[in-house]
């Protein structure tokens, strides 16, 4: 993705529903304290799962079907991306409002009845049912997608409503990703043997896996022109998405990292932003040994070992799977907002193999310009989201 020559896209408002809070300066205060929203589960430990400890998000979010939870908590976020941004819906230009979705599973409750023998429309709960229902809700018929490329698919969906900006087929798009929590995912990822049953400990020298979690978050996507128009205040320009696939292995990344250094690459080139102007990666971290070794050295080879501020959120809220992107991307322009790089929760001794400065408590921004959010998905989807202070 690349910046249009007459057009750039901004980011004017920020919606949250995590483990961790959903009011963004409550979510980002925890976050410079090193807080974690992982804790173990009565009910999971009842269902016989070997791992029970996850970030989960409490109560019904304001809907009791669980096969409608995704779609409850995407209008949430919406909501307060929308009021954020100083915009009602009716404020909204309908032909040229767009609805961008990143999500791994959809509605992960309603697989999960189909699995245990209930007659279920599976098209009535897969990914692409939540982007018909926030435009549905919201009374829009501009540009609408859904991505279902897993940990990376809040970037594409960022990206590519900042893409559809920039190429005047937008004036405004609500993009983010929203995965419930998924016992089919918990289960999947205990089998794999990549959870950890304690903490999620990224770039930890004892570090021993992920923990699930579940998420929405959006941002509004606007023409720069439009929001200067309307007063708004301008959080921080989409500047540039970096995308590769490794086609190496369906879970394991490359050793090397060079499908993920080509993304951030790639991020960087689009934005036309230099290495040395980034202050803060915003790495994909999982807390799994080859995962966070891999990412290390694309790092290293793109910034030079230890020479950019490098922390994780994933022990903080959890893999949000579809969500985390769109997660980390809001934590994005809150730190470019505060000149603050959040820690890394869980994190107690930097593994000396990792060639990075993982960042144990917070700490100023040095360089103010750029930050990079990476997603880096099973199969070999490489993200980079590249944000930018307005």
């Amino acid at each position: 993705m690349t910046r249009a020559a007459s057009r750039r896209a901004v980011i004017t408002g920020l919606g949250l529903v995590t483990a961790l809070g959903d009011a963004t300066d409550v979510v980002w205060e925890r976050l410079l304290a090193g807080h974690s929203a992982a804790r173990a589960w009565d009910d999971l430990a009842a269902e016989g799962f070997p791992v029970t400890v996850a970030c989960r998000v409490p109560g019904d979010v304001g809907e009791a079907d669980p096969a409608r939870r995704g779609r409850a908590m995407a209008r949430r976020a919406v909501s307060s991306a929308l009021s954020s941004a100083g915009l009602g819906p009716a404020a909204l230009p309908p032909a040229r409002t767009g609805v961008m979705v990143g999500t791994t599973m959809g509605e992960s409750a309603g697989f999960e009845a189909s699995a245990a023998g209930a007659a279920v429309d599976l098209g009535a709960v897969s990914g692409q049912v939540v982007a018909a229902d926030l435009a549905g809700w919201l009374g829009v018929a501009g540009p609408q997608r859904t991505f279902g490329t897993a940990c990376a698919a809040g970037n594409y969906a960022i990206g590519a409503a900042a893409r559809s900006v920039t190429a005047g087929r937008a004036e405004v798009v609500l993009a983010g990703g929203v995965d419930p929590f998924s016992r089919i995912a918990l289960l999947g990822f205990a089998r794999l043997r990549a959870m950890s049953s304690e903490r999620c400990r990224p770039f930890d020298a004892g570090r021993d896996g992920m923990q699930l979690g579940e998420a929405a978050a959006f941002v509004v996507v606007e023409d720069e022109a439009h929001a200067v128009a309307r007063g708004a205040e301008l959080l921080a320009v989409v500047a540039g998405l970096g995308l590769t696939g490794d086609a190496h292995h369906p879970t394991s990344p490359r050793s090397d990292g060079s499908g993920m250094a080509a993304a951030v690459v790639a991020g960087l080139d689009a934005a036309r932003a230099r290495p040395g102007e980034v202050g803060w990666v915003n790495a994909h971290g999982t807390g799994t040994v080859a995962s966070d070794a891999a990412e290390a050295r694309a790092l290293a080879d793109v910034f030079g070992a230890g020479a950019v501020p490098v922390s994780s959120q994933k022990g903080a809220f959890g893999h949000c799977l579809g969500a985390a992107t769109a997660v980390e991307a809001v934590v994005s322009v809150l730190a470019l907002g505060a000149g603050l790089v959040p820690p890394t929760a869980g994190l107690r001794a930097v593994d000396p193999a990792l060639a990075i400065d993982a960042v144990v408590e917070a700490r100023p921004v040095r360089r103010r310009g750029w930050v990079v959010s990476c997603g880096f998905a099973f199969g070999g989807l490489n993200s980079a989201l590249v944000l930018g202070a307005p």
